[in-house]
């Protein structure tokens, strides 16, 4: 595995493709934002020719659970906009889609499927309110994001009572203290967890992603108040 050194290196050269994808697992925000900003012009021909599917199996997965098409769905990390243009073909009107690439928003915003783009950090506070959303998603994002427990918080309020929070993370770093974080809320009654999958491919046509960075599925459902 290559190092955050080594992925500050490639990003201040000329990264501009899935070929280095992998070393950028420890970069920090602003790495990560000249690197999607430069790689959003390829990017979706670049993982759909090489067999990336999660954005279909997300679109499912908020399908399957019932959530409601016409409210409020947060599809966060949402990149150049693949989630998104799923969920509009299975009929979901109201899709806010968050990013902190820029250059990604621009080709999400391009594909007519969101309501709304906004740039965000989602280390931060997420800036909507309590229950606003029907359901909220991250696929494939989870990689970068260092605050985690405020992130899966965050999830859980800006979610509705009986709404859904769903995301995939990279098995290679689904580690004890991700699961012990996931069921200290589950514990707290604030979700429930209602659907993990098996270890799923989640490049499968990039030499650096073998089976040890296959995805896990993640469904919760956001419990009423006590």
């Amino acid at each position: 595995m290559t190092d955050a050194s080594t992925a500050r290196k490639t990003t201040a050269t000329s990264a501009t493709d899935s070929s280095v994808l992998d070393t950028m697992t420890h970069a920090d925000l602003p790495q990560l934002e000249a690197y999607y900003d430069r790689w959003s012009a390829t990017y979706e021909d670049d993982l759909l020719s090489k067999g990336y599917d999660a954005p279909v199996r997300a679109a499912e997965i908020l399908d399957q659970h019932g959530v409601d098409r016409a409210r409020p769905v947060l599809d966060a990390g949402c990149g150049t906009g693949l989630t998104g243009l799923h969920l509009k073909k299975r009929g979901f009107s109201a899709v806010i889609g968050a990013d902190y690439s820029t250059a990604s928003l621009d080709k999400a915003r391009e594909k007519g499927c969101y309501a709304d783009l906004k740039r965000l950090d989602m280390n931060q506070t997420l800036g909507f309110p309590d229950n606003h959303f029907a359901a909220a998603q991250c696929i494939g994002a989870l990689t970068y994001v260092k605050n985690m427990a405020g992130l899966m918080r965050e999830f859980q309020r800006v979610v509705c009572p009986g709404g859904i929070v769903s995301f995939t993370h990279r098995l290679d770093l689904y580690t004890e203290s991700f699961k012990t974080l996931l069921k200290k809320i589950e514990d707290e009654g604030l979700w429930t967890s209602i659907h993990r999958s098996e270890p799923q491919p989640y490049i499968p046509g990039h030499q650096d992603f073998g089976d040890d960075k296959a995805i896990i599925y993640d469904v919760f459902r956001v419990n009423a108040p006590a």
